[in-house]
């Protein structure tokens, strides 16, 4: 990481520039739930030309100043000189809406597609809104009755299976001081804090296990919605949560040395996924350094009663805020990537004992996961780094292409971790394509991938055989329409920014 020093000649300023530009390189995507109003805000960091990019509720005060409320941190303040403020639709209150005016007509099939662009926004809850009005309309629709259904099996208390605990125990070699702790579908072993949380009210083991159980869900409906059933687990799905990110790098270092690099993992053999809290990892820790130094500045400023400082004041009262909405943003991510890949596999959508190819179980992963630079995170949502990490292969045609991903051959010839973050790109971006363009034939050929010889090995002449046998050996349309698709694909905030011209 580069840091950047800046200078300042005023000796009770003495940390103020270097800080945030430190802190900017640190703080990324700063996503947030949409309001029925939605503001972008655009913050201009004093004394530097460092931007934060932010979704939200800003209010112009009096004495030039903004109030930024952020829908569930709460709020930052800034002066009016350093912000530029667009106002944007808000894509809550266009479902909304959408879903107001399918009610209103009776129109059950714009209620189940309100519910669709429910989940691509991840609001759970408005999903539920619109398949209840669904149900109001035709309670004997058969899309209806399938999503019915599928709440009363997810609704079902699910049995304790002792041996899953024991299980749980030998994976992480019988650490003492972890504890379990359960939820409607999920066994957690941790050892985190029983501290509970002001604001949320649980502990941090409890606010996993509620971001777990909506992507459960989440995945659950987004496939009954498209009219594919999947299985309900069960059993509890088994989950291990490191308090420190030190604890986890130990513990990984026993299971693989390229594990030190992830941010968590699903551990197909022994059915667990594994994370840690990502508030503790280096850039926390120098991230939370500095937190602790410009909250004395400003607590020195205080007690002498220093003038013409508001910046610096503001500015360290709004950085704890920061922190947790960087933590929150990356939990989301990392979770929704790793517990897809668990569901894929425990929920008969993926096969658990052949071969997988890794483009096929990553594509579907990034493809769910909630990337933390979305403005409106939910499941489909654009990522702008995996986007990048595609537009910088697309050109080169000759390993940039269906053949070479679907092979593998992407991620077996990979050299290092910046080749495998260019194969992670290709698969999301082929992936989000056949999702929203060719979604049965991508189930279809999940399926076929269960057919395979129960083998740790498969060629890549025999990964594109499977993939050939749903969608044919000719490419070039396919190809055509894949490339057109993703150069029409914008991240939440290109397509902000262009609406708000």
């Amino acid at each position: 990481m580069r840091v950047l020093f800046g200078q300042c000649s005023d000796p009770r300023y003495p940390r103020y520039v270097m800080i945030v530009r430190i802190l900017l390189g640190l703080i990324l995507g700063l996503a947030s739930t949409s309001h029925a109003f939605a503001d972008l805000v655009l913050y201009n960091v004093p004394g530097t030309n460092l931007v934060f990019i932010l979704q939200g509720r800003a209010t112009v005060n009096p004495g030039a100043t903004v109030t930024f409320r952020h829908p569930t941190f709460g709020n930052l303040f800034m002066n009016a000189a350093d912000v530029k403020i667009f106002k944007v639709r808000s894509v809550q209150s266009q479902v909304t809406n959408h879903l107001n005016t399918a009610k209103a007509a009776g129109d059950l099939n714009q209620c189940l597609e309100a519910a669709r662009e429910a989940l691509k926004i991840g609001k759970l809850d408005l999903f539920y809104q619109a398949c209840k009005a669904a149900w109001e309309i035709n309670p004997n629709d058969d899309r209806v009755k399938k999503l019915v259904e599928l709440k009363q099996a997810i609704d079902k208390p699910v049995a304790i299976d002792p041996a899953q605990e024991k299980i749980m125990r030998d994976f992480t070699k019988n650490r003492a001081d972890m504890k379990f702790v359960r939820s409607k579908h999920f066994l957690l072993l941790h050892d985190t804090s029983d501290r509970k949380d002001e604001r949320t009210d649980m502990t941090r083991a409890q606010e996993r296990l509620e971001l777990l159980e909506t992507v459960y869900e989440s995945f659950l409906m987004k496939f009954c919605l498209e009219g594919v059933e999947l299985d309900v687990p069960d059993k509890l799905l088994m989950v291990v949560l490191f308090a420190e990110h030190e604890e986890y790098l130990k513990f990984v270092t026993l299971l693989g040395p390229d594990l030190a690099s992830a941010a968590g993992f699903y551990h197909r053999i022994d059915n667990v996924a594994v994370f840690y809290d990502q508030g503790t990892d280096q850039s926390f820790e120098l991230l939370n350094a500095l937190n602790h130094q410009l909250q004395s500045d400003r607590d020195e400023i205080r007690r002498r009663k220093l003038s013409g400082l508001a910046d610096v004041v503001r500015f360290a009262d709004t950085l704890s805020l920061l922190i947790e909405v960087k933590r929150a943003n990356l939990d989301i991510e990392v979770v929704s990537h790793e517990a897809t890949h668990q569901l894929s596999a425990n929920t008969g959508l993926m096969p658990g004992d052949s071969p997988i190819p890794v483009w096929a179980a990553e594509g579907l992963a990034t493809y769910f996961e909630s990337p933390k630079q979305a403005a409106w995170s939910g499941i489909g949502a654009v990522n702008a780094e995996r986007l990048e990490w595609y537009r910088e292969l697309a050109p080169l045609t000759k390993i940039s292409n269906i053949d070479f991903i679907v092979s593998d051959q992407l991620f077996t010839r990979s050299a290092n971790n910046f080749t495998t973050l260019h194969a992670y790109g290709q698969s999301w971006a082929l992936t989000h394509f056949l999702m929203e363009k060719h979604f049965d034939k991508l189930v279809a050929y999940y399926r076929e991938l269960g057919k395979l010889p129960k083998a740790t090995h498969t060629t890549p002449e025999e990964l594109q055989k499977v993939f050939d046998k749903v969608f044919g050996k000719d490419k070039t349309a396919l190809d055509k329409e894949w490339r057109s698709y993703m150069r029409s694909l914008k991240t939440d905030l290109e397509k902000t920014l262009a609406e708000a011209k």
